[in-house]
Parts: structure tokens; sequence; C-alpha cells
């Protein structure tokens, strides 16, 4: 059984991290783990405001294509076990076929002969659409049976999934234990980006962190404060904040989650940048208003969004910086009341003179939305894993590929 996990960042520090230049790829059958869990329209179909994590894998898919493999693309979409509706990958091939100009097959089983068929009829460079792994109960689970089938029609493995990097799913980190592994090329320019801006960012350094929670995003804090000139706290992270200085209403959050707020201030107060007004209403966007931090009503039903004042103390902090790293929307930004902030802030950073790196999924939609993508200079195809990766935690599905 593999121990999941165990290298430490000390050991991976001394190894290298396995790319295609380092494997005899060239005709082989290749499985390329990819994240093509997208967001797909009403009409049933993928459109390029919806394709990012899709155009992110293109340059290993194209020059897997060119080395003449065949090609097993395995994603996920969606959680099947926990929600309804359809997880059928077939906006994704559609679309896929779009992208790369070429037909893509499509098979019915994850595993087994009608894999080992597709292979066998696939001409070299021909690409083929595995089933969403996740109808597979045994992928989050992690489990080697299920392993050693996935593995069972492959040669190779490439890691094209950095934004799944950091759990233990039995196609992110237990299939590499089987086959010949190596990152994929975007795989190895998040770890290059992100490696750099943990360790050598250009300063002055801003960092604009929000979040539905502070637990989730704790440890990214109090590593942050110590790398940036200035860390800008939105969203509901920043209302727990807020209440830390009494402008909000406390009895809204647990006492750990004060006290973090409270630690974090007393010691870096200097540095952080919260929000000066918010906007307040209803959950659904229903009666919402813009108020001063210190004209909050005790009776708040919920404090969902930050004002424009907000916006431009963000914009001039990071007009100065050099460096500007975007985690998570400011405000509750499935709510087209509450997504202003977000939408205006993914415009105006695109025209600011930094290095601009980018995270999170509604992040990136709001950058999609605003057709300012190509402006940024890193969208990192991960949320959860980029944090992590920052703090400096296991990626579990990036330990294998190191040499």
């Amino acid at each position: 059984m593999w121990r999941i996990g165990y290298d430490t960042n000390m050991a991976l520090a001394k190894k290298k991290l396995q790319t295609l230049d380092d494997l005899p790829v060239d005709g082989k059958k290749v499985l390329v783990r990819v994240d093509f869990n997208v967001s797909v329209g009403d009409d049933q179909n993928i459109n390029e405001f919806e394709d990012y994590r899709m155009e992110a894998a293109l340059p290993t898919i194209n020059e897997l294509r060119q080395r003449r493999c065949k090609i097993l693309l395995l994603t996920h979409f969606g959680r099947p076990q926990e929600q309804d509706g359809s997880f059928d990958l077939a906006p994704v091939r559609r679309r896929l076929e779009e992208l790369i100009g070429e037909e893509v097959k499509q098979t019915k089983k994850l595993t087994g002969p009608e894999v080992e068929t597709a292979l066998t009829s696939a001409e070299p460079g021909g690409v083929i659409l595995l089933p969403n792994v996740r109808t597979d109960d045994r992928e989050e689970m992690g489990n080697e049976k299920f392993a050693h089938e996935l593995a069972a029609n492959a040669d190779v493995y490439v890691n094209e999934c950095f934004s799944v990097s950091h759990r233990a799913h039995t196609s992110v980190a237990f299939v590499p234990h089987l086959l010949p592994a190596c990152a994929g090329r975007r795989t190895a320019l998040e770890v290059q980006v992100l490696e750099n801006l943990r360790a050598k960012p250009a300063h002055p350094y801003v960092a604009i962190a929000s979040g539905a929670k502070i637990s989730s995003k704790i440890g990214l804090l109090r590593d942050l404060i110590t790398k940036v000139d200035t860390l800008c706290i939105a969203g509901q992270l920043a209302n727990v904040f807020l209440a830390a200085q009494g402008k909000y209403p406390v009895e809204r959050f647990g006492a750990d989650e004060i006290a973090a707020a409270q630690s974090l201030l007393h010691a870096n107060a200097d540095k952080i940048l919260l929000p000066v007004d918010v906007i307040i209403g209803e959950p659904d966007g229903s009666n919402h208003t813009t108020v001063s931090v210190d004209a909050i009503p005790a009776d708040v039903v919920g404090s969902w969004d930050i004002g424009s004042q907000s916006v431009e103390n963000i914009i001039i902090a990071c007009q100065a910086a050099k460096t500007v790293l975007w985690n998570g929307p400011v405000g509750k930004f499935e709510v087209p009341a509450y997504a202003v902030a977000t939408s205006e802030l993914a415009k105006r950073l695109a025209e600011v003179p930094a290095y601009r790196v980018v995270g999170g999924g509604d992040t990136v939609n709001a950058i999609e939305q605003q057709r300012v993508k190509r402006k940024y200079d890193h969208i990192s195809t991960g949320g959860g894993a980029m944090i992590e990766f920052m703090e400096g935690k296991r990626m579990p599905g990036l330990e294998p590929l190191y040499q």
C-alpha cells in the first residue's frame, strides 16, 4: 500500500519535477488526468468564456498529438454522488473537438475491453475522452484496485490537473505510482509560478484574499502576512475582521474565528487593508444598500459585497505594487447584486502595471466575463490547490511526479 502524502516539502525541494521533457512518451498510450470541470450553458454547450481549464490543457494535448501518442483523457465533472443533474461529458467532448479541430472519441466505460478497443482503433495522435471519473465511488475514496484498473490501458501518466492535486483521489494520487509519471505543461507552469511567488516575489507585494470562512483561509493569511506589503481582506472573510473590531455583530462568528482575526490585526495592523464600505441586504440580493463599515446595523441580515470606495482603495494599493495575488471573489459573486465589486476589480486589475496572479473558480469566471483574461500574467486553474500550495502543504497529486 502506498503512503499518500509521505514526502516532506524539504525532501521534494531536493528532487526534480518530471515533465514531458523527461519521459519517452513518443508513440505511447498516455493517460492524461485533466480538469475539465467547467461551466455548461443553458444550451448545453461550453463557450469561450467557460472553457478556461480546457484551454489550459491544450499545450499538453497538442504536444502529445504531435508526438503520435494515443491519448486517454480522464476528468471529473461535478459530484454525481452529491447532486442531481447531468454529469455527461458530451458538452465537454464537443467543445474539445472545436478547440483541437479533430474528432474526439468518447467511451461509455472508464476501464476494460471498450477502452482497449478504442485504443486499438485510434490513429496515432488520436484523443479518447473517458467518462466522468467521479461516477465511480472509488475515485474520491482513494482505491488501489481502481488505480490498477485505470492504469492498465496506458504506458505513461501525465498530471494536467493541478487544481485537484491537493486531493488524495485515486486518479490523481494513486495511478501515478503505477506508471512512469510526469507533470503536463500547465501543471509544471503552475508549480513554477507559485513556487516563485512563494519564495521570491517582487516587492511591493499586494495580496487580495477573500472567502466564506476564515478557517479555510487562516493558514494562507498567516503565511501571506509574513511575505506581503499589503494584505487586502474582503468578502465574508472581512466580516470576521470587522467583527473583531466591533463593527459587525460578533455573535455571528465563533470565538476561535474572532481570536484568529484579532491576533492578525494586533500583530499586523499596518499591513492589513479592510473594507471601508460594504453592501448589506438579503441573501438573494433584495433590499441591498451600501453603508460605511462604521454604520453597519446591529440587526444586519448580512454584508455580502464591498463598496466602491473599498474597491478604489484596493486598486490604489495595487497600482504601486510589482506583484499582485488575488484569490477569491470579494463578494457573493453568484448573486448579481453582490457581484459588482468582483467584476469591477477583474476589469481594473487587468490594467494595473504589476505581475498579477489570480486563482479561484469564481474569480476566474469574473475575469472571463469581463473578457480580460489574456491581460493577466497567470491565472491558476486551482482555487483550493493554489491556497494549499502557497501554504506549503503537501500535494498528494504532485509528490509522485518528483524524482
